[in-house]
């Protein structure tokens, strides 16, 4: 697929507007969090875009994701073993059809109609102007540590959208589904989570595109629900610190720590 192609196809004539959309959300337990997640999307999300919220259960164990079999606009997934946040991610998407997609932790929460359609609307933006920006995330109360402190704001303020230098943390964070296949394949499946983020952004680069923050765009995210529970685990927490040593190679890089 030459560039001249990617951009017939991924940069579409037709405004954001209207648009379909599939929201995945991978979680592991955290039934309560998701509940509320899902609730407040279907409350509270501008109908402009039609979509679809593709719930991922990570293995689980229980059968509470059954119950959002039957609500029109959700669907569920469950995975047989546990893959982590990215393989989760990965089977959402493999079972999602619309061109454009949202990433979402499951501990966020929706409070503002207009946060999906001022995502897509950036993105549109950026590509009118000739800008490399394909992916782009919503602002929150508590983006994490370590990523550019432009993504922390609160509920009502506003600004003009910014290109990152850094990685973006995927809370919430959306792209047309053709992105991956510019950029060499989806993102890690880096066992339970983390660094799947930076090496995304590394790669995102490598092939010229560029990530950025949506000014008016926002989502209440409480942050490290699922991932603080499976820490306290030592077996687990020794394997994500080898996470850092997996993404180091993906990028080519010695890891000196």
């Amino acid at each position: 697929m030459t560039d001249k192609t990617f951009q017939s196809t991924y940069d579409m004539k037709q405004a954001f507007y209207g648009s379909k959309v599939d929201i995945i959300i991978p979680f592991h337990k955290q039934e309560s969090k998701v509940s509320k997640l899902v609730e407040s999307i279907l409350t509270h999300t501008n109908r402009a875009n039609s979509y679809r919220i593709i719930l991922v259960d990570d293995y689980s164990k229980n059968d509470w994701g059954e119950l959002w079999k039957h609500v029109p606009g959700v669907s569920i997934i469950r995975n047989e073993k546990q893959l982590g946040f990215g393989g989760s991610l990965y089977q959402g998407f493999l079972n999602s059809d619309a061109p454009w997609v949202v990433f979402m932790h499951s501990d966020c929460l929706v409070e503002t109609p207009n946060w999906m359609f001022e995502m897509g609307r950036s993105l549109t933006n950026f590509r009118d102007s000739g800008s490399k920006v394909k992916m782009i995330s919503a602002r929150s109360d508590n983006p994490g540590d370590g990523y550019d402190v432009r993504l922390k704001a609160e509920k009502t303020e506003a600004s003009e959208d910014m290109i990152v230098e850094g990685s973006l943390p995927l809370y919430c964070a959306m792209c047309h589904r053709e992105l991956f296949e510019r950029i060499g394949g989806f993102i890690k499946k880096y066992p339970y989570a983390f660094y799947e983020d930076e090496e995304l952004s590394f790669r995102m680069k490598k092939y010229g595109y560029a990530q950025a923050i949506c000014g008016n765009s926002w989502v209440k995210h409480e942050g490290g629900a699922t991932v603080n529970s499976l820490l306290k685990i030592k077996k687990i927490r020794t394997i994500v610190e080898g996470n850092r040593t997996l993404c180091m190679r993906d990028m080519g890089l010695r890891d000196s720590c």
